[in-house]
């Protein structure tokens, strides 16, 4: 594998990527618990499951060099993304109109559907750009820099999500669910990050060697 150097980019560092699943592990635990104690719906616990179980198999895919696997699972990280927002904004917040709930208690309920509204709409960018990304046949470094720039934005909003979250008159089991849920998905990102710029720099190192090669056969 390939081991960040003082010179390379942070996400090139392995022990970021270990330190980032097992910080998404303890969190969803810590929320699948809370939301266990408070009565959550299965539904929601279904979500949290299938997307840590994806996530745990995709850290130990691509240290194993299972790299199309890994690829396929990514793709099936972002998924849960989507679906669970999707869930959420649309199924939830506007077919159930619990967005009248949150618009009652002011500024930081708008803040908060504004956020969810727009953190579904960046996992679409994020996930149309993961494919063009890892299935391109040579290293796109363009596309992992806004890659990065997309979920950086995304973890932003994650960011304010987590502070209006906090703002919210629920039950103090259901706020601590929902933060180390945002709190989770954001090291998710990090590890979607990491693997993704590994992957850019395998394809442009095998093409330096291939150009390499070719040279060498030439003269």
């Amino acid at each position: 594998m390939i081991k960040g150097k003082s010179s390379e980019s942070i996400f090139l560092n392995e022990n970021m990527m270990a330190v980032a699943c097992l910080l998404a592990v303890l969190t969803s635990i810590a929320s699948f618990a809370l939301l266990c104690l408070q009565g959550g719906s299965y539904l929601t616990i279904f979500e949290i499951t299938i997307k840590l179980v994806t996530t745990i198999a995709m850290f130990f895919a691509f240290r194993h060099y299972n790299w199309d696997v890994a690829k396929g699972l990514m793709g099936g990280v972002l998924f849960c993304f989507m679906y669970q927002e999707a869930y959420l904004v649309l199924g939830k917040l506007w077919s159930e109109q619990d967005f009248d709930v949150y618009l009652v208690v002011g500024v930081q309920g708008s803040l908060y559907l504004a956020a969810a509204g727009m953190s579904f709409l960046m996992t679409i960018i994020i996930t149309i750009n993961h494919f063009l990304i890892n299935y391109a046949l040579h290293g796109n470094p363009e596309n992992v820099i806004f890659n990065r720039m997309a979920i950086i934005f995304k973890i932003i909003i994650y960011i304010i999500l987590i502070v209006t979250n906090s703002m919210l008159g629920f039950s103090a089991l259901i706020l601590w669910a929902n933060a180390l849920l945002y709190i989770s998905d954001m090291s998710i990102l990090f590890m979607l990050i990491c693997i993704e710029s590994q992957f850019d720099s395998f394809k442009l190192l095998h093409h330096e060697l291939l150009k390499e090669k070719r040279e060498r056969k030439n003269r």
